[in-house]
């Protein structure tokens, strides 16, 4: 029997099993796809939830858990909370008083599933039965616990079939739930191979935004994931059995051992050919791809220049709401949610305090609001003027120009808040208002930021921001000054590689088509280092406080100590600082720790070097996907960090030296040294003391000379 054959059969035979197998479970937390405040206030409110459904889900039970707390003086008579689903009733239940926290398991309807389903949550609060009620009582509140409330999804999932839109409704579905687990196979781990699989993990990761990547790395076919083979033709055809089988350079099928899952080949008949084929694939569109298999010719290689990020918005230029993906924002309602407008600016960029934002609003508002009804702007919850609603009669069309301090600005992510404090209009307490007077619109194509144009020049290391934003790898988008420094070629390391391109790739938003993966240190003198593993060269520590070799630290600093004991160490911090590098204790010579460090480069002092190192390499992949998760890369921050893995606690401290990248104007730097400076202030002050003082003098012995002269 032929083996394409044999190859069918097997398919079918996987088809089978899946149907008959047990029927799979997800449990998706509200806080994974809710982003607003949850906090529900007046006498009628509700909340909105978008629910993603996965292409490839066959959706068997949905059942929503969900946890409100309450405020303790709602009535049961009045007061109740109901669910819909799709913009259909599918649960309703009065609010016991005495229950402080409402939980329901609500089961929802799973006919007429859209991709992405409406979830509103509506609550209704009163505090009497027969007496008058003011709208805006503190009283009236609920509250629903994200955290805690959750979507508990029965599914199975479709075969891969030969029509299907394989590469972006199945593995690049951005509906897909966190974590999203992808496998890559390479023919060999070259510097090259690697090369490629960290860029295509890097497409991955700026195409399937706002999730958790795990990107593992392969020498087996798994079965419980997509998978990705970067290899010449002739590998595929080895490592698949498909030796009687022609194939394009970009071929999908079915994973042999199921299904569900796909297999992504990425080929050519040499390394040449193979590296063009994976530069293609992350150029095209993907909505290109809609097939089963796809032959690339030729991919436009775009011309990026610093700070070209899909994630940043240009400076000295006009931004609009609707080119950041807003729509019209619609308020109504006594107690709106206020509307968020994110937007990422350069983290390298020097914010001068002079500088004015310009932020240009175009908005209306109804009749039937009071006089006194604002509209309140803040930037980065830092409040910064308010707008009277002065009309009674409401306006159809309005546009303000706005000028905001420049200092307000955070370098990374900002974000304007435009809060509707609507009220409305007196009567006497017991009259009760028309509430659905209050509504008013922000338009997104008239409303726009511009933030002025301002210098690069930042102070360094910070891990922080590498954290945040990528930085300062993503000052070039495409990472063509940037090289990636691996140890070891050990699947944990290279799983780490994988998965920390993912990561940048979500935060840049851009492919990596410039980047260097290599083992060679020569490559790296005039690179952005990131190191990976666990016997980096001792070089690399040149400007570090922290030296880390044969399972042994070295530490420099006025702050810290080390104290050394055979096997058995202690970083002590100082008693006035807490929360740093306190108390750690070594078990056994740095086998359970993870080391972030960051600091200048050793080879160029434009430069930095980020290192991820541990002596357990195993825990590297883990150190990798941990930056997705907040609660554990928000303690990830000034120049050194410490995982200790064993008892899963973080410890961060500044103890590298400082340094700057970028160009500042003299005159501006040297203010900016004055004013940072307590030492160079006063040593400046008695400069420019002596030097006036010489000059006087100077002028003095003139005039003495021409008085005795006669001249005077």
């Amino acid at each position: 029997m032929k083996p394409a054959r044999i190859f069918v059969y097997l398919i079918w035979f996987n088809l089978i099993i899946v149907y008959i197998s047990k029927a799979n479970e997800m449990i998706v937390p509200l806080k994974d796809i809710a982003f607003q405040n949850p906090m529900l206030r007046s006498i009628e409110a509700e909340y909105n939830i978008k629910v993603p459904i996965p292409n490839r889900f066959i959706v068997k039970d949905i059942t929503l858990h969900i946890e409100i707390e309450k405020s303790p003086a709602l009535l049961k008579e009045r007061s109740h909370f109901s669910v819909f689903w799709n913009n259909k009733l599918a649960y309703q239940s009065v609010y016991n008083p005495l229950v402080d926290i409402v939980t329901a398991d609500i089961k929802l309807p799973t006919n007429n599933l859209e991709p992405f389903n409406d979830l509103k949550i509506r609550s209704i609060h009163h505090y009497c039965l027969n007496c008058c009620e003011f709208e805006g009582s503190p009283e009236l509140w609920s509250k629903i616990d994200l955290e805690n409330s959750y979507i508990k999804i029965t599914y199975d999932e479709k075969p891969i079939l030969q029509d299907t839109l394989l590469i972006r409704d199945y593995i690049l579905d951005m509906k897909n739930f966190n974590p999203v687990k992808i496998g890559m196979i390479t023919e060999d781990t070259t510097d090259k191979y690697l090369e490629l699989a960290s860029k295509l993990s890097g497409y991955i990761g700026s195409f399937i935004r706002y999730r958790r990547i795990f990107i593992s790395y392969h020498k087996e076919l798994p079965s419980d994931r997509d998978v990705f083979i970067i290899g010449t033709k002739s590998f595929i055809k080895n490592f698949l059995n498909l030796q009687n089988e022609n194939f394009p350079d970009i071929y999908i099928i079915p994973n042999p051992n199921n299904i569900t899952k796909a297999v992504v080949l990425i080929s050519g008949n040499s390394l040449d050919q193979l590296e063009k084929n994976v530069n293609n694939f992350i150029k095209v569109k993907n909505e290109l791809f809609t097939g089963r298999f796809y032959q690339i010719y030729q991919g436009k290689n775009p011309e990026i220049e610093k700070f070209e990020s899909n994630n940043l918005i240009p400076l000295g230029k006009k931004v609009y709401f609707y080119d950041l993906g807003y729509d019209d924002i619609k308020v109504s309602g006594l107690f709106p949610p206020p509307a968020e407008i994110e937007f990422n600016i350069p983290v390298g960029i020097f914010v001068q305090g002079k500088k004015k934002i310009l932020f240009h609003f175009a908005y209306n508002y109804g009749a039937g609001a009071r006089e006194d009804s604002v509209i309140n702007i803040y930037l980065n919850d830092k409040y910064v003027t308010s707008l009277k609603m002065d009309k009674k009669y409401g306006v159809v069309l309005k546009e303000e120009d706005i000028k905001i301090p420049a200092y307000l600005l955070v370098p990374g992510k900002n974000k304007l808040k435009i809060e509707y404090a609507m009220m409305p209009p007196g009567g006497g307490f017991c009259i009760s208002p028309n509430l659905y007077t209050l509504r008013g619109t922000i338009f997104s194509q008239r409303s726009y930021i511009q933030i002025p144009e301002l210098p690069f020049w930042f102070e360094m290391p910070y891990l922080e921001f590498f954290v945040s934003d990528a930085f300062p790898y993503s000052i070039n988008p495409d990472l063509k000054e940037t090289a990636i420094y691996l140890s070891e070629k050990d699947p944990n390391n290279i799983t780490a590689l994988l998965t920390l391109s993912a990561y940048m790739g979500t935060k840049i938003g851009m492919p990596f088509l410039g980047l260097t993966v290599t083992s060679d240190v020569s490559k790296l003198k005039d690179k952005d280092i990131i190191a990976l593993g666990k016997n980096l060269p001792l070089e690399f520590y040149k400007n570090s406080n922290l030296k880390i070799s044969d399972a042994n630290i070295d530490l420099k600093s006025p702050v810290l100590k080390l104290v050394k004991e055979s096997l058995k160490s202690k970083i002590y911090g100082n008693e006035e600082k807490e929360n740093k590098l306190a108390k750690l204790t070594y078990q056994n010579a740095l086998t359970n720790q993870v080391f972030y460090i960051m600091a200048q480069s050793p080879y160029n002092n434009d430069r930095t070097i980020t290192i991820i190192t541990s002596e357990n390499i195993q825990n590297l992949p883990n150190a990798a996907y941990r930056l997705f998760l907040p609660k554990y890369a928000g303690t990830i921050k000034g120049n050194v960090t410490i995982w200790d893995f064993y008892i899963n606690q973080y410890f961060s401290d500044k103890i590298n030296p400082t340094y700057f990248i970028g160009y500042m104007p003299f005159f501006e730097k040297l203010l900016y040294e004055f004013g940072y400076s307590p030492t160079k202030f006063i040593l400046g002050f008695l400069a420019v003391v002596v030097i006036l003082s010489l000059i006087i003098k100077k002028l003095l012995d003139i005039r003495e000379k021409r008085r005795l002269g006669g001249e005077i």
